[in-house]
């Protein structure tokens, strides 16, 4: 269990990872603690609902769902394995902002115990995209080892 001290000190990290996913040209994201589906941190106008949160576990544990509902709006699922999904809409997604904001990609990445997801609009390139969040990753596994995708694999 963590100190409030060291709470409030995680929430300003994560604080901070959302601001630089804002500033280099993701426009919704969040991170969601695994184990409870609570969102630890979120953008603006942002949110996973539990059923959606459902969705990405299930693909993270081998579902083969084409497609996930994240804020309303439908990405359709490019790759998927347990620590990465990646997607995108379609001009023709039904949702809260795909057509306002065009076309969109999905990154979600996970360590053991968080999940960082970033939406950003097509005109971004993915490795690019994915380079901002994988530091992002790195951080947080780095300051808990705890956290490190390896410890997945039971022994």
């Amino acid at each position: 269990m963590l100190s409030k001290e060291e709470e409030e000190i995680n929430k300003v990290r994560f604080e901070n990872y959302i601001k630089k996913l804002i500033d280099n040209g993701f426009f919704k994201c969040g991170i969601i603690d695994i184990d409870s589906g609570d969102m630890i941190c979120i953008s603006e106008e942002f949110n996973v609902c539990y059923v959606e949160y459902q969705e990405i576990l299930n693909l993270f544990n081998g579902s083969s769902s084409i497609s996930l509902l994240i804020n309303g709006d439908r990405y359709y699922v490019n790759t998927s394995d347990d620590i990465r999904i990646q997607g995108k809409t379609t001009l023709k997604s039904s949702g809260n902002t795909s057509t306002i904001n065009g076309l969109q990609s999905l990154i979600i990445r996970r360590t053991k115990g968080k999940c960082v997801i970033g939406v950003y609009k097509e005109n971004q390139t993915k490795e690019l995209a994915e380079k901002y969040i994988e530091e992002i990753i790195d951080d947080i596994t780095k300051l808990n080892e705890n956290e490190n995708i390896s410890n997945l694999i039971e022994e």
